[in-house]
């Protein structure tokens, strides 16, 4: 609709040029938006002020010179009238409106979609990447069902898309991991062993060990450490990455690749990276990095930095803060940071630098990282590195995510009663079901903090928001099913007449069929935002104006005596099902074509 609106306005302009009343040489873009009063109009743009200094004229000037030519081949605009410094505000003939009805249903599941375009970016979406140290527990949930949601929404937007996991899968973390399989795997033999401090006490090793015993029997038993970590190692990655797939499955996310921080070591990426930097000149030996301001840091005693402060100690560093461009500074880190300890081994954040080189190696146009909200930190010294490989930081972006307090009965939800462990995105998919969990998740932007209770959205009510949203679809299902049971279903799109949708003239069916026709852009602004909540309220605010409208229909209802006018309304309520059930795909929510109604509604 907002594109039958552009093409009006820009055969007048180049009627007017034609005739020599104004000169320019293209059009610019201009904003075509929904005017906050409704009395002024379905559009209003802002072509006359864009337009002024490019054509000489005055904005108002302008404004009456595209009223007073306009081109309008179609009969699309009944009314066109100047506002403000400048403004045009349109309205359209009902006949556009009522047409949406068709587009929607002639389109299915593509609604809202745009098709994969050579102009689309290679888009890789990295998210999750818990350790394989153990299972996906409710701090990574969040981020999971963000990374998912923003993946498909990317797509939709007409992107090609590479989800990604990154698996620590090397270092001192696994190798305890590693350890402790080992001592279960003794114990399983009838060996009596101690736990040490950091390693791993939970239920889901001895299962590990189990696997491992099952498989190899005693074999490892009088091995030396070098032939037994190694093997101990790799069952636990293997056998955690397999609990892991299984649980974000049943949280309906699927990632592409997988890909190991081990490969990079054994490809010698990590200490490449390092020369490449060394090459570069942006490196130096020091006992201590240099900082942008004077003096010490003081830090968190509680930080990671704090905790590991003497791996800072003397090695190569790199200056993601020092760097200077004719004498300024152009990097946002605020101190540099070393990336080979004193005795030449790398860091953390080198591997890091050199994953995300091999991102762009890969060709990718765009990484997007899904972070948690506790790894703020670590974005600013992602993008120096990356910068100070001469590659583009403006083709990263990041998305950091606050974790959402999990309440039941009042109080915080941490562990698992059932294992007496971290409380697993497993089990509370097991508690409030996979479709509550991605709404609740989504529901907000992703560095918003909040509580959501495990009581509240088992409520079948109106009252739930969840419930709401999908019970919305499952109405519209609930009509279409009970006209057809009546011997006056909706015969579809192909025998749909424009006398019937000519019927559709409430203004809330009008308001309604305006809103589904604005998916494709409500989708495409929330993919550049990456900002997955913007379809989930688009969705909500739908529904609510479907509701009120069903609520306010006992006189003139959907189901009607009126052949004409029911196929009309029928037409309306079908558009209105694929428009949400196009939506809810793209959020990655189920749309159920059947649920009871709210005490408090009477069913459809």
């Amino acid at each position: 609709m907002k594109a039958l609106v552009k093409q009006v306005v820009d055969a007048s302009l180049h009627a007017l040029k034609e005739k020599g009343v104004i000169s320019f040489e293209h059009i610019p873009q201009y904003n075509v938006e929904i005017p906050k009063d409704a009395a002024h109009g379905d559009w209003s743009c802002n072509v006359a002020m864009v337009m002024s200094k490019a054509t000489g004229k005055k904005p108002a000037e302008l404004a009456d010179l595209i009223i007073s030519g306009i081109v309008d081949r179609d009969g699309v605009v009944t009314k066109i009238e100047k506002a403000g410094p400048g403004f045009l505000n349109l309205k359209l003939a009902d006949r556009v409106f009522q047409d949406v009805a068709r587009q929607v249903l002639k389109s299915g599941d593509s609604w809202g979609r745009q098709p994969l375009k050579s102009t689309g970016k290679k888009v890789m979406v990295e998210f999750v990447s818990a350790n394989p140290t153990g299972p996906v527990h409710i701090g990574h949930a969040r981020g999971a069902f963000m990374g998912d949601a923003i993946s498909r929404l990317l797509v939709a937007a007409g992107h090609d898309v590479t989800r990604e996991f990154y698996i620590n899968d090397f270092g001192k973390q696994v190798e305890t991991l590693g350890r402790t399989v080992f001592k279960r795997y003794q114990e399983l033999h009838g060996q009596k062993i101690e736990l040490a401090e950091g390693e791993y006490p939970a239920a889901y090793v001895i299962d590990i060990a189990q696997t491992w015993k099952s498989a190899v029997g005693d074999s490892f038993l009088n091995k030396p450490e070098s032939e037994w970590l190694p093997a101990a190692m790799q069952i636990g990655i293997d056998e955690n990455l397999k609990a892991i797939r299984a649980t974000l499955a049943k949280a309906g996310i699927a990632h592409d690749v997988f890909f190991s921080e081990k490969s990079l070591h054994d490809a010698g990426k990590v200490k490449g990276v390092v020369d490449v930097y060394k090459k570069r000149g942006v490196t130096y030996e020091a006992e201590k990095g240099e900082r942008r301001e004077k003096g010490d840091k003081v830090r968190d005693a509680e930080s990671k930095a704090a905790q590991f402060t003497d791996q800072q100690k003397g090695g190569t560093f790199l200056r993601t803060a020092t760097y200077q461009e004719n004498g300024k500074y152009v990097l946002k880190d605020e101190e540099d940071r070393v990336i080979l300890r004193h005795d030449g081994s790398p860091v953390y954040l080198t591997a890091d630098l050199a994953y995300h080189k091999e991102k762009f190696d890969r060709g990718f146009d765009l990484c997007v990282d899904v972070f948690g909200a506790d790894h703020k930190g670590h974005v600013p010294r992602i993008q120096s590195g990356v910068t100070l490989l001469g590659l583009d930081p403006a083709r990263m972006q990041f998305v950091l995510v606050q974790i959402v307090r999990i309440t039941k009965d009042g109080e915080e939800v941490k562990v698992s009663k059932r294992k007496g462990t971290v409380f697993e995105l497993s089990d509370l998919i097991d508690e409030a079901g996979a479709d509550v969990c991605r709404f609740i998740f989504l529901m907000k932007t992703a560095n918003a903090q909040f509580d959501f209770d495990l009581g509240d959205v088992k409520k079948q009510s109106k009252d739930n928001p969840v419930f709401y949203f999908q019970y919305g679809h499952a109405r519209c299902a609930s009509i279409l099913k009970k006209a057809a049971e009546k011997g006056m279903g909706f015969n579809g799109v192909e025998k749909l007449t424009d006398a019937q949708l000519a019927r559709l003239t409430l203004p809330a069916e009008r308001d309604m069929l305006k809103k589904m026709s604005r998916l494709s852009e409500v989708v495409q602004s929330a993919a550049e935002k990456l900002e997955p909540h913007h379809v989930l309220y688009f969705c909500q605010e739908l529904i609510a104006d479907f509701h009120s409208y069903y609520a306010n229909t006992k006189s003139d209802p959907v189901i009607n005596s009126d052949p004409e006018k029911r196929e009309g309304k029928l037409a309306l309520v079908a558009a209105l099902k694929q428009t949400l059930k196009s939506a809810f795909d793209i959020l990655g929510v189920a749309a159920p074509e059947y649920m009871e109604a709210p005490p408090d509604e009477e069913a459809a």
